[in-house]
C-alpha cells in the first residue's frame, strides 16, 4: 500500500512537470447508484424488488408496442379506450415507467410517437387511432403532467451520467422545459381571459382538465378534476423552470378547492368526487350522470398524487389531506375495501379491484397521523397498517391486458417501496444545488406542432398525414373489470 501511494504521487508529479494541471474543485455529485433503479429510499415497507421488475415487464409486454406506431423506433401504449388505440394518459404512464426503470430505448420510442401528435400548443392530443389519425383532439392535463415528469427524470439521468445522450437526438431537458411551460400556459386557468379553455372571471390558478375545453360556455362555474392535481410535480416544475411562485400558486389554489370539497355538507369521508366546480360543488358532466359525484375511476388517483407531495415535500396540506383520506380507508379496512364510494362513505359496488386497492393503500401509507373515522363503511377504528396495505396491493392483480388497473398497481408499488424518487431534488443535491435545464424558461403562445429543439437525428418512418376525427359523446360501459375510460373529450370542448 505504501509503495502504491508513492507511485501515484510520482505519476502526479510527472504530469504536472509536463504541463498538466489539476482540475478545479467541482461540486460533489451524488453516487450514480442513487439515480438508477432500484432506488430503495426509506419507506417503511418490506418488499422484494423482483415484484416491481416483474410488474413492469408484464405491463410493458402487454401494453407497449411498435405495431402500427409509425415506424422509425416509435412505440405506443395501447389501451384506455380500446386495446387498439392510444390515449395520452397511457403515453405518460409509459414514459414515467421507462424513466424510472432505466429503459432509455423504450423512453425514446414512446416520445417519438408522442411527438407526432402534439397539439398546436405543444401538448399531446388525447386519443390516437391508426398512425396519423387523431380520434380525440385536444390535450388531457394528467397525461401531459406525467410526460413532463418523465422528461425531467430523463434530463436528470443524462446530467448525472447514468444515461447516455439520446441516440435519437432528443434533448430531454429542453423538451421537459417546453412541456412544463405549455402546461402552465394552457392547462392552468389564469385570472382573466387566458387561456382559451378557462373562465374569464375566475380567481386564477385552477388546474384545467385540458387545453381545449369550452369552460366559459359549458361549465360556467368552472371544472376541475382533482385527480389531475399533482402538487409534488408542480413544485418540481416550478423549480425546474424557475417559476417557483407561479406553480406554488397552483398548489395553493387547488388545495383550497380540495378543502372546499371536503367541507361540503355530508362529506364525512373527506373523499373527492370525479369532477368539481371551482367552489367545491360537484360538476356534473354528461358522460358521468351519477359518477361525477363519486370517488371513482378518476378521483381515486387523487390519493396517489397527494401521497407523492407528502413523500417528496412533506407539506402541511399533504399531511392533512392524507390523514383524512388515509384515516377513512384504514377505518374501512383494506381487506373490506370496495371500488367506488359516495362522499357519505357508503360503497356503490360489491366489487373489489386493484385500481382502488392500490390508491387507497397510498393514502394509508402516506398518512402520518390518521384518526379513526365513523362514516359509512368506515367503522370508527383503524384496521390497516401501511405494510398490510402494500401487501394487499401486491396480492391483488388484474389480468395481464388490463392497461389501467395494472398501471396504477405498479405506480403505487413504486411509491410505497421508495422507488418513485424525486430525481430532480436528488440532482440538486448531486450538483451542489444548481439545476441545469437547457431551454428557455419563457413559454410561447405561438402555435407550433413541433418541439422547440430539433433533434440531431431524425426518426424514419414518418406517419401518415394527420386526420382528426371529432370525439363523440361517450357512453357508460358497465364493465367494472376494465377501466371505464369515460372520455371527457368532445370536439371543441
Amino acid at each position: 500500500m505504501k509503495q502504491a501511494f508513492h507511485t501515484r504521487w510520482l505519476i502526479l508529479a510527472i504530469l504536472v512537470a509536463l504541463g498538466f494541471t489539476l482540475p478545479r474543485e467541482q461540486a460533489a455529485k451524488a453516487s450514480p447508484q442513487g439515480f438508477t433503479f432500484p432506488y430503495n429510499q426509506a419507506s417503511g415497507i418490506n418488499y422484494n424488488v423482483t415484484d416491481l421488475t416483474q410488474a413492469w415487464n408484464e405491463w410493458k409486454s402487454a401494453q407497449i408496442t411498435s405495431n402500427n406506431a409509425g415506424g422509425g423506433n416509435r412505440l405506443r401504449v395501447l389501451g384506455g379506450v380500446s386495446n387498439s388505440t392510444t390515449v395520452s394518459e397511457g403515453q405518460g404512464y409509459g414514459l414515467l415507467f421507462a424513466s424510472l426503470f432505466d429503459d432509455q430505448t423504450t423512453f425514446d420510442g414512446l416520445w417519438l410517437f408522442t411527438r407526432d401528435y402534439l397539439t398546436s400548443r405543444g401538448l399531446m392530443h388525447w386519443h390516437i387511432g391508426n398512425p396519423g389519425q387523431i380520434n380525440g383532439s385536444g390535450a388531457a392535463t394528467d397525461g401531459d403532467e406525467d410526460m413532463a415528469l418523465g422528461l425531467v427524470n430523463a434530463c436528470v439521468k443524462v446530467q448525472q451520467g447514468v444515461w447516455p445522450a439520446s441516440s435519437n437526438g432528443l434533448n430531454y431537458c429542453s423538451l421537459a422545459t417546453t412541456m412544463i411551460n405549455n402546461i402552465y400556459s394552457y392547462e392552468v386557468d389564469h385570472a382573466g381571459s387566458n387561456p382559451p379553455a378557462g373562465l374569464p372571471n375566475n380567481q386564477g390558478n385552477e388546474l384545467l382538465p385540458g387545453d381545449s375545453w369550452s369552460t366559459a360556455t359549458e361549465y360556467t362555474e368552472g371544472i376541475v378534476n382533482l385527480s389531475y392535481f399533482s402538487p409534488g410535480y408542480s413544485t418540481v416544475f416550478g423549480k425546474f423552470t424557475n417559476k417557483n411562485s407561479e406553480w406554488a400558486a397552483v398548489n395553493t389554489r387547488n388545495y383550497a378547492i380540495t378543502n372546499l370539497v371536503q367541507a361540503k355538507a355530508g362529506n364525512c369521508s373527506k373523499l373527492v368526487p370525479n369532477w368539481n366546480q371551482y367552489d367545491g360543488d360537484v360538476q356534473y358532466v354528461s358522460w358521468q350522470p351519477e359518477e361525477s359525484a363519486w370517488w371513482s375511476y378518476d378521483a381515486a388517483r387523487f390519493a396517489w398524487r397527494i401521497a407523492i407531495d407528502k413523500a417528496w415535500y412533506n407539506t402541511a396540506s399533504s399531511r392533512e389531506t392524507m390523514n383524512e383520506i388515509g384515516g377513512f380507508f384504514s377505518s374501512v379496512g383494506i381487506d373490506n375495501l370496495q371500488a367506488r364510494y359516495r362522499l357519505d362513505g357508503t360503497s356503490v359496488d360489491n366489487y373489489r379491484g386493484v385500481f382502488f386497492v392500490a390508491n387507497a393503500a397510498a393514502a394509508i401509507w402516506a398518512a402520518p397521523a390518521p384518526q379513526a373515522v365513523n362514516c359509512g363503511a368506515a367503522t370508527a377504528s383503524l384496521k390497516t397498517t401501511p405494510q398490510q396495505a402494500y401487501n394487499a396491493v401486491l396480492a391483488t392483480k388484474d389480468t395481464p391486458n388490463s392497461y389501467y388497473p395494472n398501471a396504477w398497481r405498479l405506480l403505487n408499488m413504486l411509491l410505497l417501496t421508495g422507488n418513485f424518487p424525486n430525481l430532480y431534488e436528488l440532482g440538486l443535491a448531486g450538483n451542489g444545488g444548481t439545476a441545469t435545464p437547457t431551454a428557455s424558461n419563457t413559454p410561447t403562445r405561438t402555435a407550433t406542432t413541433t418541439p422547440s429543439n430539433t433533434p440531431t437525428r431524425t426518426a424514419t418512418g414518418t406517419p401518415a398525414t394527420i386526420t382528426i376525427t371529432p370525439s363523440r359523446t361517450p357512453t357508460l360501459v358497465p364493465n367494472l373489470n376494465f377501466r371505464m375510460y369515460l372520455p371527457f373529450a368532445k370536439s371543441n370542448r
